[in-house]
């Protein structure tokens, strides 16, 4: 691949990496942003389908109400923070883009002293969000169809196509190694880790058909075995700024910090051939597992 190939591919990467959610489109581009709403999204539950209200000011009355994803999300100098009630004590998160800090407290004084300290002063701007689905039934429909925010989807599908050889080659090895695999295990009378195998196989076969429709974007189970790729990739290189790794809804992988992902993606755009081939090797590890 030439220079130009690694920034796309970086790019590729990145648009999957962070996908599309309207809290995410909301705090774009500020320091610690996207580690915080990773982390509402995976920690706290808040759902990629929020409706969201600017606001002059934060009416702790309202954050009271126990409806599911009443956050407020906040602007500040330094990062991003948000609060939400929490059985009777009021929950704040906090990132400047170096992991992010967690502090509950009966108080609201004592919340926003906390995200004063660690966010660099007063807020600059103040959005209150409201769940327009139910978090769990979204979850099950990214499950099974990821796509692209109307914004986005020109972009990534084009990144999608440009390297589609590079997915059809992965999967296709990936089907040939599972073949054997079930071949093995069928001759050892493993069958139910046989049938295991087959529901991946008719996954790779229906992604590769998927490929052929462009307007479908990212077929799932490459956009998980991407983000896999990246993770554990940047955790190999840079384990002190990936921090833990944990595993949870319907298998996916997080991090506890994206500075490593982010310096990863960057060598990946200057060229690095290396990371670059690291990436491809978890990523066809993950087709197959």
């Amino acid at each position: 691949m030439n220079l130009q190939t690694h920034q796309l591919f970086a790019q590729l990467c990145e648009s999957v990496m962070f996908e599309a959610s309207s809290s995410m489109s909301l705090i774009k581009g500020l320091p610690g942003g996207q580690e915080l709403v990773k982390h509402l999204h995976s920690k706290e539950q808040l759902s990629h389908d929020q409706e969201y209200q600017q606001i002059d000011k934060i009416s702790w009355s309202d954050l009271k109400d126990t409806y599911r994803g009443s956050w407020v999300i906040m602007k500040y100098p330094k990062g991003v923070g948000a609060i939400k009630q929490q059985a009777g004590n009021y929950l704040a998160a906090a990132s400047t883009g170096n992991g992010v800090e967690t502090f509950s407290d009966s108080r609201g004084g004592n919340i926003m002293d906390f995200l004063k300290e660690k966010l660099g002063g007063k807020p600059l701007a103040f959005y209150t969000g409201r769940d327009k689905g139910d978090v769990k039934k979204i979850q099950q429909k990214r499950a099974n169809q990821n796509k692209p925010s109307s914004d986005t989807s020109a972009s990534i599908i084009s990144l999608v196509t440009k390297f589609k050889p590079l997915w059809v080659r992965a999967a296709t090895a990936a089907i040939a190694d599972i073949k054997g695999m079930v071949g093995i295990m069928v001759k050892n009378d493993s069958f139910d880790k046989a049938s295991t195998k087959l529901g991946k196989l008719r996954d790779l076969n229906s992604a590769l058909i998927s490929l052929e429709n462009e307007d479908s974007g990212v077929p799932n189970i490459f956009n998980k075995a991407v983000k896999t790729a990246v993770i554990l990739s940047a955790s190999h290189y840079y384990p002190d700024d990936t921090l833990d790794i944990t595993q949870q809804y319907g298998g996916e992988y997080y991090t506890g910090s994206d500075v490593g992902v982010n310096k990863l993606l960057a060598d990946i755009s200057s060229g690095d051939t290396k990371k670059l081939g690291t990436i491809l090797s978890f990523f066809k590890r993950s087709l197959i597992s």
